[in-house]
């Protein structure tokens, strides 16, 4: 047992065992730290080896949140304090376990219940079976605070239909457990309390071969998912009743006429849409440059996404931009950062390319 972090070993049917994690700080919406991190780092390739680790499942403390995103105030104080070394290192450790997650074996599981912000969503990702509930918020709102959508973004962003991951960068959109689940961004659905009757589930599994395990886990999750859809009121699309306007606007030909098409929408029925808005409106004209670069970009394979994001990463710690957003939104509260450009047309293209220039004095992912 960690403070920050709570493992647990469950005994199967077949002799074998179930291992739980549970991120353990509540009051922080269970944000990831550098002690998680490092812990998770540790233990997990030791699981993904021993035979008798069945399943890994992933959860939040409480019921508010997964993860609400990486701990940043620890990146803004160090930041503050010169020191971008903590902060590099805490992205370099981070992404090695964004990616590490996506390359297990072991059947690894995420209980997408609450808020799954930034970070948040990293871990989700990375989980071969991404589950949510009706209370599920899954969002990826960097550009509010000078960042871009990271923990591997530019990947699974990416690769939603219709420019959705798009949008989604640009306006900090929050998607309930319904449209997350259309999208692609979970692949099961469950009930708010359906958690330990997937436990149970899991702890049936004889002992068999992996894929025989993934098997069995998929078929869990569908028969819960199938009951749950029975018993309980599916959250309604907040998508939909304005899906044709938003996929119309981001058809637009650059970043500029998108924002613009975008912004048109504003005032039209949909309090969902006006708040994404919202957010668009008052975020970092140089991050949106940057979301809309990386996701008009997209890397060839994962690896690449997270190589490429490092950089970036690296560059926001020393470039300001990214420390004034967490002053303004999380440290001072004062809601009005000083951003470096006031609008999209004043970011020059020299600008961005700094953020793109690996530095050598820094080691690689």
């Amino acid at each position: 047992m960690h403070n920050s972090l709570l493992i647990e070993s469950l005994p199967t049917a077949g002799g074998q065992q179930l291992i739980c994690v549970t991120l353990n700080a509540p009051k922080k919406l269970n944000a990831l730290t550098i002690e998680m991190v490092e812990i998770l780092l540790s233990k997990l390739p030791q699981w993904d080896v021993d035979p008798d680790v069945i399943a890994i499942i992933m959860r939040g403390q409480g019921a508010r949140a997964f993860c609400a995103g990486g701990d940043i105030r620890f990146l803004y104080h160090a930041m503050l304090d010169g020191n971008q070394t903590r902060a590099i290192n805490f992205f370099q450790q981070e992404y090695r376990l964004n990616l590490m997650c996506h390359q297990l074996k072991t059947p690894l599981l995420a209980w997408g219940q609450g808020y799954v912000i930034g970070g948040g969503m990293g871990l989700l990702q990375g989980s071969a079976y991404r589950l949510g509930t009706s209370s599920s918020r899954l969002a990826m709102p960097e550009v509010s605070i000078g960042l871009f959508p990271d923990v591997g973004a530019s990947w699974f962003l990416g690769h939603l239909p219709e420019r959705m991951g798009l949008f989604m960068g640009l306006t900090g959109s929050q998607l309930n457990g319904y449209d997350a689940r259309r999208l692609g961004l979970l692949n099961g659905l469950l009930g708010e309390y359906d958690y330990p009757r997937l436990l149970e589930a899991l702890q049936q599994l004889p002992s068999q071969t992996l894929h025989a395990h993934h098997t069995a886990i998929r078929s869990a999750i569908t028969e819960l998912e199938q009951e749950c859809l029975t018993i309980t009121k599916t959250p309604a699309s907040e998508i939909d009743p304005i899906r044709n306007q938003i996929t119309a606007a981001l058809k637009q030909p650059d970043l500029f006429t998108i924002i613009a098409s975008l912004l048109s929408l504003e005032g039209q029925g949909s309090t969902w849409l006006d708040t994404c808005l919202k957010v668009l409106r008052h975020a970092s004209p140089t991050a949106l440059h940057l979301t809309y670069r990386q996701l008009q970009e997209p890397p060839s394979k994962l690896s690449a996404a997270f190589d490429r994001e490092y950089c970036l990463a690296i560059n926001a710690t020393y470039l300001g931009e990214f420390q004034e957003g967490i002053r303004a939104l999380l440290i001072d509260k004062d809601q009005q950062p000083n951003w470096r450009y006031n609008d999209i047309e004043q970011v020059p293209n020299t600008w961005i390319e700094r953020f793109y220039q690996f530095p050598t004095h820094i080691d690689t992912l």
